[in-house]
């Protein structure tokens, strides 16, 4: 593979090198959604080292393009600029000639902003090495492919078994050519296999830093996104698309290195089954965090009808080993131990969730805090008095406690950064608002005929 360009003057000569006559440069939303610009190769030297013009106002739109009746980032509010990332270069194989960049958010005098998603999880990762640390990333994220009949209606390509062979040989056209894209923009697909639900599918990226996890994401949904509209159909990552289907989450696979990125501190070196005292700490850090962290990586309506108990979903604060109906596990043994959180899903940013989550984890080691013993068990199959003999608590339940707990949590929020949070915040209240508002069809179905 390639390595990345590392500046620049770099990325510049790779894109003369690469023969690129159309350059997208791409920014993400408190959303997760992309914006970008195209460049011809006579603005590339301007574009590379200055960035592209976008109204800061954008920031204040919702999922609909619609601004919240108290929005402060109006039309009078400026632009930032969107500054391409030179480690996030790649070639774009399905269109020709054309390469794509993740970009930073800057002010116009071309300073780090810091209402930029981007430039708050490198500030995080920074505080990472000044610790001495350094964490290892890989997203895991779940999706359905869907076609749409002649009423409109979405219908699952296919209603094979979970993790079924014939899961991957009914749309084997569609799996290869999502690895094989990912592949030539120099993106390590781990595995790709057929999830739980009828037309799920789920895919593992490599791991790697932080940052090259984020970039990687945005590849895999871009590609998965891309060939699915090529097969005729629609690629969704909403957390829970019907009521009837299992939930698609994201889920992410942290361990904890040295600064220079040699040393995993993560497992415990007496057995093959524990965390060190680093990687309990880390561990306890996010369990403590969790109220918090549910608000940024579910951060929709829709992501509380995936979090409920009994449901493969994590709804409560533990850990277990190989548990799975926790929001953090320790999967595997040796030297395969690291941390799994499971609260998250596909609606986040997940530059937002990545930053919330390493400074949980870092405060978890800076105070040293106990995540307590791994639970034995699922929750969800519980009844009430024993959970509350157990002592476990619940994530939480809905997303306005869910953002009220982002709010109030100190440290979270520091990492997330006034700027961000305020209009993140701004931003899912009115969508919340919006939602609140609606008439749905369940209670038409429901009440039309009957009050």
């Amino acid at each position: 593979m390639v390595d990345a360009p590392r500046d620049a003057d770099e990325l510049l000569r790779r894109l003369e090198q690469d023969g690129v006559e159309h350059f997208w440069i791409a920014y993400h939303d408190y959303s997760g959604v992309a914006g970008a610009k195209t460049i011809p190769p006579e603005g590339f030297g301007s574009a590379v080292r200055n960035g592209v013009v976008f109204a800061i106002a954008n920031l204040d739109m919702d999922i609909l393009d619609q601004q919240p009746s108290d929005a402060t980032l109006l039309a009078d509010s400026g632009d930032f600029l969107a500054v391409p990332d030179p480690r996030s270069y790649a070639l774009l194989p399905r269109y020709p000639k054309t390469a794509r960049a993740h970009a930073w958010m800057r002010g116009t005098d071309g300073a780090p902003w810091q209402g930029c998603p981007r430039t708050r999880l490198d500030r995080m990762v920074e505080e990472l090495r000044r610790a001495g640390l350094s964490v290892q990333v890989a997203l895991e994220p779940e999706f359905y492919l869907f076609t749409r009949d002649e009423r409109g209606d979405y219908q699952p390509v296919n209603a094979t078994r979970m993790f079924t062979l014939a899961g991957l040989e009914v749309e084997h056209r569609f799996v290869t050519r999502v690895v094989d894209e990912l592949r030539a923009m120099g993106v390590a697909v781990a595995q790709l296999g057929k999830e739980y639900g009828p037309g799920q599918y789920e895919a593992t990226v490599r791991h790697g830093t932080p940052q090259r996890a984020l970039d990687d994401y945005w590849s895999l949904k871009e590609v998965v996104r891309d060939a699915a509209r090529e097969a005729g159909y629609v690629a969704t990552f909403m957390p829970k698309p019907f009521a009837h289907c299992a939930g698609s989450s994201l889920h992410v696979h942290l361990s904890v290195w040295d600064a220079a990125g040699e040393v995993d501190l993560t497992p415990a070196d007496g057995d093959e089954t524990s965390l060190s005292e680093t990687g309990r700490w880390f561990l306890g850090g996010l369990l403590r965090h969790a109220p918090a962290l549910t608000g940024l990586g579910s951060p929709t309506v829709n992501s509380y009808k995936r979090l409920l108990p009994g449901s493969w979903a994590p709804a409560n604060v533990y850990w277990g080993r190989g548990n799975r109906s926790g929001v953090a596990r320790i999967p595997g043994v040796g030297k395969r131990r690291h941390i799994e959180y499971r609260s998250g899903d596909n609606s986040c940013n997940p530059a937002f969730f990545l930053t919330g989550l390493l400074a949980a984890g870092l405060d978890g080691i800076r105070r040293r805090i106990d995540p307590g013993p791994p639970f034995e068990g699922d929750v969800g199959h519980l009844t009430p008095a024993e959970i509350e003999r157990h002592g476990l608590t619940f994530l939480p339940r809905s997303l306005p406690e869910a953002l009220a707990a982002l709010e109030a949590d100190e440290v979270v929020a520091d990492a997330v950064g006034a700027i961000a949070l305020e209009h993140f915040l701004r931003v899912k209240r009115h969508e919340l608002a919006l939602y609140d508002l609606e008439v749905h069809p369940w209670e038409r179905a429901t009440y039309l005929e009957v009050v």
